[in-house]
């Protein structure tokens, strides 16, 4: 079986590779430039959406249907079959999306993969979990003082207080939507803005401990190579685990935690029929500067038509995914270290859980400072919250 699944890891990852939008999005500049004049400057970094993707949709098709043929007749377990089963779905419905940037296509293959912020907009266990975060939560008492180099410099050494030099780098990038992201291997940074330290320690724990360590370790395994491929299915349990690790590592402050609100809450007014300016203004007012409403917005309106009444979902995992991973690792009793093996969904994790000893996946990588019994005594009680207020599981991939 394990040269089955290197095998079928193989093509997974040549299928994969080109299909995402996430780090070149196109939008209607056109459009944009109309609507927000003031932002001309940034608008020119964009790419229209008439430009296509530089991915061949029939060639990945094909190569989709042939996985597939092979899974069907694989002599594998049906529950490790359908982790690739799986991500081939996925990987169709991306390539739908690319293929129908600024549609009503996108958007519903998007809730498909995402969800949407309809199923829990009106309960009242989700405003009470979003308030009793905040005790969690600390206050970013330290001015900006970390700008280009400094912060560069700062983030590396930290970072290699838990990942070999070697195996990632630091780079700076200006084009970003968000001010921090995280590769394969690399961390990016804008170089162009001052941090407070709190802030970097934040972009320490979200981009690097998470992204770029599950990444490391899905890259480490041997027996296991699907766990270094991204699918959709699991940002969801990335962006909870993202959150649930600021959280429990202390370095959620409170203006953070505002702005992972706000996110979510601009993304569901897009949703329910907010244009792409009554969302810009709505963060503006509430005290998010010119430019990172701007950005905000445009992560919002991800590939959906700017007038709103649809959104790029995949803003709404932040709070969506937190809550799922806490009621995951309480019904599941799963340690947390186990989450890091790679990209995994939930319901991959799961497969791993029954099957850790036959399938052999390897942790390269894991925070120390999680491991302390502050950490851990932080992280109960955010089970317990979740266990107390949601009663049904989230629909989860």
């Amino acid at each position: 079986m394990k040269d089955q699944i290197k095998d079928f890891s193989t093509q997974l990852k040549i299928i994969a590779k080109d299909i995402s939008f996430l780090g070149q999005p196109r939008y209607p500049l056109k459009e944009l430039n109309h609507i927000f004049p003031e932002h001309k400057d940034f608008i020119l970094q964009l790419q229209d959406v008439s430009v296509p993707f530089e991915m061949d949709a029939e060639d990945k098709n094909k190569k989709i249907d042939e996985l597939r043929n092979q899974l069907m007749i694989s002599s594998m377990p049906n529950d490790v079959k359908n982790i690739f089963i799986n991500r081939l779905k996925d990987y169709e419905k991306l390539i739908v999306m690319m293929n129908n940037f600024g549609t009503d296509l996108f958007y519903e293959n998007c809730v498909e993969l995402y969800g949407s912020s309809q199923k829990l907009l009106n309960d009242k266990s989700l405003y009470y979990f979003i308030e009793e975060i905040s005790s969690f939560c600390h206050s970013n008492k330290s001015a900006d003082e970390y700008q280009g180099e400094v912060a560069l410099n700062y983030l590396r050494r930290r970072l290699e207080e838990t990942f070999h030099p070697r195996d990632f780098e630091i780079k700076s990038s200006t084009s970003l939507l968000s001010d921090s992201s995280a590769g394969r291997r690399t961390l990016k940074l804008n170089p162009n803005k001052s941090y407070s330290k709190e802030l970097l320690d934040i972009f320490l724990v979200h981009e690097g401990w998470v992204h770029l360590g599950t990444s490391l370790n899905g890259t480490a395994q041997e027996d296991n190579p699907w766990l270094s491929t991204w699918a959709p299915r699991t940002t969801h349990l990335q962006e909870g685990l993202a959150i649930v690790t600021e959280l429990i590592s202390g370095k959620m402050t409170q203006e953070r935690w505002n702005k992972v609100v706000l996110r979510h809450l601009a993304t569901a007014l897009a949703e329910k029929g907010s244009s792409i300016k009554e969302v810009y203004s709505y963060l503006r007012h509430n005290q998010l500067n010119d430019l990172d409403a701007f950005k905000l917005a445009l992560r919002i309106f991800r590939g959906v038509p700017l007038e709103g009444g649809r959104a790029f979902t995949k803003e709404l995992l932040y709070i969506h995914g937190t809550i799922q991973l806490l009621q995951h690792l309480k019904i599941k009793k799963a340690n947390l270290s186990s989450v890091w093996v790679g990209k995994i969904s939930f319901d991959e994790h799961l497969v791993l859980l029954n099957n850790w000893e036959l399938l052999n996946p390897q942790i390269k990588y894991f925070p120390e400072e999680l491991r302390t019994k502050s950490s851990q005594l932080i992280l109960d009680k955010l089970i317990d919250l979740t266990t107390k207020l949601f009663t049904n599981d989230l629909p989860s991939a």
